[in-house]
């Protein structure tokens, strides 16, 4: 399955925590959040999901030209990137993203910033952990 999220990818931020105790996320990171709920709202949700089965997902992340081009690499992270879109997607592609088994993603530059992503059933087990009698 695919989509493609016509949204700016912004990396994941770290919570913060007010004075009072509550944690919050800063204004671009919950900025991101809502554009992409909306943009996953305007996509028509391909048939089976979300799936609920272990899962192999490819990321493309096309973040936008620098209007000075003093950093050669996107910025953020990748694997902040991936949370941020992992996260967007629980629900609507698959239940939780702790069934993803295997991944991997790929951040360039583009005119058209967007976010990419393609999600099959990965269908090895995972692995059990086997405790030995004692």
């Amino acid at each position: 399955m695919k989509a493609v999220i016509w949204v700016d990818p912004v990396p994941a931020s770290r919570p913060r925590v007010s004075r009072r105790g509550f944690a919050y996320y800063g204004k671009t990171y919950e900025k991101f959040r809502r554009e992409a709920k909306a943009a996953l709202s305007a996509i028509k949700k391909p048939k089976g999901c979300p799936l609920s089965g272990p899962l192999k997902v490819s990321i493309v992340f096309y973040c936008r030209s620098p209007k000075k081009p003093s950093n050669i690499w996107p910025i953020g992270d990748i694997d902040n990137h991936m949370k941020s879109i992992l996260d967007s997607l629980n629900g609507w592609a698959w239940e939780d993203d702790v069934q993803i088994m295997w991944i991997e993603a790929k951040k360039c530059y583009s005119d058209n910033p967007r976010i990419e992503i393609e999600w099959e059933e990965h269908h090895n087990e995972p692995q059990r952990i086997r405790v030995r009698p004692t």
